[in-house]
């Protein structure tokens, strides 16, 4: 879609981006700031950078694809706060709820949710199907997820995740004990060639560190583990532990057939348990969820004892 404006009076001196996001208001300031760059976005056909200043009468022109909104559906489904306030909101995000559904899909979702009870949350973010997401969890992944209310504090969130400032710690429910107290795996992760969905273990891929400790064993059959991710590849935790031998009870895409599930166990048993990072205050905060329900009632299952018949 090809969008043209005349710079006036009223708005001359402003960055570029600035006025292109007032401008276009459909597309966040992350996707102006790209477009400008890739030649997308001109100033009298030429192509300049982001801060350069508009001047009375230069025409902006923007060649952008048409600005997809995520789908809005009905949320009737509670997810609960942990905390909130006017930038941030941080959930406990429950086991089977996807975070953004895909495109032109009607689903239900985190981002559902969000646009029915925080509808100002549109628009923020990079991607309209994503509003104000700043980080993910599998669907089948429980626990702490932190919400962007403004694009301001996506970017100082989004920053905090990728430059490796944002603490996380997971629990793991694992099948084997290991046999060091803890541990820690440096491999990169690509895409599966022979199955898409999967991530695998390729000097190819995308750097990826995971440190693990244990918690509790159960026999030799199962392991609880902390997990800390240094860095946020999609499925690390679950392909770096199913490298190590040690799968994750209950997840069907990198669990050994062989291998046997507890009783009561539907889903991958991966929960996120703490998010530590700096808010937009500049205060340092930890952010933790309960054991979800599911996960909480096999681990008592386990810990009891045998039966004799």
């Amino acid at each position: 879609m090809k969008h043209e404006f005349t710079v006036t009076e009223d708005v001359a001196g402003q960055r570029l981006d600035v006025f292109c996001v007032q401008q276009l208001p459909s597309y966040s300031r992350a996707v102006i700031q790209k477009a400008i760059k890739d030649g997308s976005i001109t100033v009298n056909g030429k192509v300049v950078k982001p801060r350069q200043p508009v001047v009375v009468g230069a025409v902006i022109t923007a060649a952008l694809p048409e600005a997809v909104a995520a789908v809005a559906v009905e949320a009737n489904y509670d997810i609960p706060i942990i905390a909130e306030d006017k930038d941030f909101l941080v959930m406990d995000k429950p086991a089977g709820l996807v975070v953004h559904a895909g495109h032109g899909q009607e689903t239900q979702s985190v981002v559902a949710w969000l646009l029915q009870r925080r509808p100002d949350v549109a628009g923020v973010g990079d991607d309209p199907l994503r509003p104000g997401i700043v980080h993910r969890l599998d669907k089948d992944t429980s626990g702490v997820l932190i919400v962007a209310k403004n694009q301001k504090t996506f970017e100082h969130l989004k920053d905090q995740f990728k430059n490796r400032r944002a603490h996380k710690e997971y629990l793991a429910l694992v099948f084997g004990v290991p046999g060091e107290p803890k541990g820690r795996i440096n491999r990169a992760l690509l895409r599966s060639k022979r199955n898409p969905l999967r991530r695998t273990i390729d000097p190819a891929g995308k750097e990826a560190i995971t440190e693990w400790r244990g918690e509790e064993s159960f026999g030799k059959d199962y392991a609880l583990l902390r997990i800390f991710p240094l860095t946020g590849r999609t499925h690390q935790i679950r392909a770096h532990l199913h490298f190590l031998g040690f799968p994750i009870v209950g997840d069907a895409l990198y669990t050994y057939k062989r291998q046997r599930q507890p009783q009561g166990v539907k889903r991958q048993l991966l929960h996120a348990e703490k998010l530590t990072l700096t808010l937009p205050n500049g205060k340092r905060a930890t952010f933790t969820a309960p054991l979800a329900a599911d996960f909480a009632a096999v681990l008592t299952s386990l810990r009891q004892p045998a039966v004799s018949l």
